[in-house]
């Protein structure tokens, strides 16, 4: 068999969970209302012992109507006929891509591979070749660029069998495959409700708290200040180097633009904040640049560069959005 699914590099993939769910959908413009009715909403962990800051909220990155979503634990995974690689060729086989978490020490082109070290990453899993003898991944190779790479089908069994016993690598295997017959058409009352919500820096896991205990986490625009603290300890080398904060501030502000734009079709009062907001969206870029600039040696110089340039950001961003929510006020989004 010699099968490759198609994927298209999706506007936030800087985290691998969401990157994989949202560049399936990326492919299906269909898909495109539902993404931007969604992906707005940010939280910052306070907890330095979870290893992931800055990101977008979403109660489950896994759920899209446009998508079908099956997930399995290790158990029945492993009790597929041919083990987890017999799962993956009939997953693959019937348009499902896989999700998994592999030790990437075993995994050719990844930054922990052939340094005798363990390195567990999620990864997806999007094609075969039989002939070659290798499957198709996605996800972040040793230079820590997003692309697809291979790995033979035997390593991938080892490496999925290495995680080892933390309960947090015991992540269910998750299978996607595009829902064809999905339908979803942009929503700007939810989209309204939602910037409100970024703006009030409201907690919004409080809306599932039937199905979860709500996450004390830091909330929309609060989240400025988060930012301005670890640029700060970033200044003071008493973190390391990390773009991944910065540079999801900068794919917020990106979906923000495309939201704004395709809600101006619809709500033609927003169109004349899409201009502004797309300076918005080259600040982020600029500051997530001057961070890349400085690298693993900020120089004293870092905070008076960068954080002017946060606080434009914040400052711009919280007025236009501002002005965002009243235009939706009066074309339909109350």
């Amino acid at each position: 068999m010699r099968k490759s699914l198609p994927f298209t590099k999706p506007l936030a993939y800087g985290q691998q969970y969401y990157a994989f769910p949202l560049g399936i959908l990326a492919s299906h413009p269909q898909a495109n209302d539902w993404v931007l009715s969604n992906y707005l909403q940010v939280a910052y962990v306070t907890d330095p012992s979870i290893g992931i800051d800055f990101s977008f909220y979403l109660y489950d990155y896994s759920i899209s109507p446009w998508l079908e979503t099956l997930k399995l634990n290790r158990e029945l995974a492993n009790a597929q006929s041919g083990g987890v690689n017999g799962l993956v060729r009939t997953a693959i086989s019937a348009d499902f891509y896989v999700y998994l978490t592999l030790n990437e020490r075993y995994v050719p082109e990844r930054l922990r591979y052939d340094q005798g070290l363990d390195g567990l990453h999620d990864v997806l899993v999007r094609g075969v070749d039989d002939e070659a003898d290798v499957f198709e991944i996605l996800g972040y190779d040793r230079n820590q660029v997003f692309r697809s790479s291979t790995v033979p089908q035997d390593e991938l069994a080892v490496a999925y069998h290495s995680v080892g016993r933390d309960p947090f690598f015991e992540v269910p295997l998750t299978l996607y495959r595009f829902n064809p017959r999905g339908t979803y058409e942009l929503d700007l009352q939810f989209i309204r409700q939602s910037l409100i919500e970024y703006l009030e820096s409201f907690n919004t896991s409080l809306h599932f708290r039937a199905l979860r205990t709500p996450w004390d986490l830091v909330y929309g625009m609060a989240t400025y200040e988060e930012l301005e603290k670890y640029i700060d300890r970033y200044a003071r080398r008493e973190v390391e180097y990390d773009i991944l904060n910065l540079h999801t501030l900068w794919e917020h502000k990106r979906l923000m633009l495309a939201r704004l734009t395709r809600c101006a079709q619809s709500a033609p009062a927003l169109a004349e904040l899409v201009a502004p907001y797309q300076r918005v969206e080259r600040l982020a870029w600029a500051l997530r640049l001057t961070m890349m600039a400085h690298g693993d040696a900020p120089q004293k110089s870092f905070m008076n560069e960068a954080a002017p340039i946060l606080h434009a950001v914040r400052d711009t961003e919280r007025k236009l959005l501002t002005q965002a929510v009243g235009a939706l006020d009066h074309s339909g989004g109350a």
